[in-house]
């Protein structure tokens, strides 16, 4: 397994978990900012980003798009499409990006 692809499944393991997280803030009405999953690559990271369920919602509904800290982002799959300070938005590029249609050829953010 490639790098790409090591990324591209740690990454899709912290997006469903932030969906969930998502979903239930949705269900439940809830407006603050609540701890989602850097959405980096590395198998390692367990740090959290606090954001607004519905501004994570409105990153995410672009299905290239993930939520990353600073610095956790990795310049050979993918380029930093917003710095908000606290987290940056990434754009996934070349070979992750076609990663991401191999395994959801359809997928869309539920929003």
């Amino acid at each position: 397994m490639d790098f790409a692809e090591r990324a591209a499944r740690n990454e899709e393991v912290f997006r469903e978990v932030n969906e969930r997280i998502e979903a239930g803030a949705e269900r439940h009405d809830v407006s603050g900012s609540l701890p989602f999953h850097c959405e980096c690559g590395r198998a390692s990271c367990l740090e959290t980003i606090e954001l607004p369920p519905a501004r994570y919602e409105a990153i995410v509904r672009e299905r290239y798009h993930f939520v990353v800290l600073p610095g956790h982002e990795e310049p050979a799959i993918e380029r930093i499409v917003d710095d908000e300070g606290r987290f940056v938005v990434v754009e996934k590029i070349g070979e992750a990006r076609e990663q991401i249609d191999r395994d959801h050829p359809q997928r869309h953010h539920h929003g």
